[in-house]
């Protein structure tokens, strides 16, 4: 019988595309898979190759009644995670990092099931920072984790992103420069799940800077443009902010 690998990751797409990646190359492999996520996480998993997604309570709070409140829901999410991984037999359990990847975890771990963390970002994340000296295996994107205990650092895996395979694909397209003259399109990327005022939402106020950038950028009319591609809560934010290019 073919094994079970349990994905667990967060609500946006930073955690949910790399956690799909592996999801389909294991199962190019034979695996069979499992999400485990959240509604966020869940407009993303459209094309996730799972047979079953389980919903976990996982929670994050500020002060000391929204901790008890986060502790509560995160013991939940772990008693729920324990009675599905001994249903479905999971052999093993991925975690891509989020808040939902935590009830995940946390299970596999106290239950002595095999674990492995990711790290997409040169900064190792909250959740991921708390579980990574508990897990059995590290990996990260980068060489650099910032962020991380020593004994973490030193027996993390640099093994790159996972990246879909429609994005690969991408690579092998040749470059077309832009004509003199002719329109010049520039693609900024950055998050657009986060609070209002946090680091990844001046990715947004980023693309702004970008699209107001040299007079000598053309404009629309010039065949150029800045369309404004925020998602989700972001979604038209930002296009008050790109008046010369629409």
């Amino acid at each position: 019988m073919s094994k079970l690998c349990v994905v667990a990751a967060g609500g946006t797409g930073g955690h949910m595309f790399p956690a799909e990646a592996l999801a389909r190359e294991l199962a190019g492999r034979g695996w069979r898979l499992v999400l485990a996520t959240d509604h966020r996480g869940e407009q993303y998993a459209h094309a996730f190759p799972a047979e079953e997604r389980l919903a976990l309570d996982a929670a994050t709070g500020a002060g000391p009644l929204g901790l008890i409140k986060a502790g509560v829901q995160i013991f939940k999410g772990v008693m729920q995670a324990r009675a599905a991984f001994d249903r479905l037999g999971a052999d093993v359990v991925v975690g891509f990092g989020g808040y939902p990847s935590a009830p995940a975890l946390v299970a596999a771990v106290t239950s002595q099931r095999p674990t492995v963390i990711h790290e997409q970002n040169a900064v190792l994340g909250r959740t991921n920072r708390i579980l990574a000296p508990y897990v059995g295996q590290v990996a990260s994107s980068f060489p650099t984790l910032e962020r991380a205990p020593a004994q973490v650092q030193g027996r993390s895996h640099v093994v790159g992103s996972p990246v879909r395979a429609d994005i690969r694909a991408l690579f092998d397209r040749p470059y077309v420069a832009p004509a003199e003259g002719g329109p010049i399109q520039v693609l900024v990327t950055g998050g657009s799940q986060a609070p209002v005022g946090s680091p990844r939402a001046g990715a947004l106020r980023g693309a702004a800077a970008a699209a107001q950038g040299p007079a000598t950028v053309p404009t629309r009319d010039a065949g150029g443009g800045a369309p404004d591609l925020s998602g989700g809560r972001d979604r038209g934010r930002g296009r008050p902010l790109l008046p010369r290019h629409g």
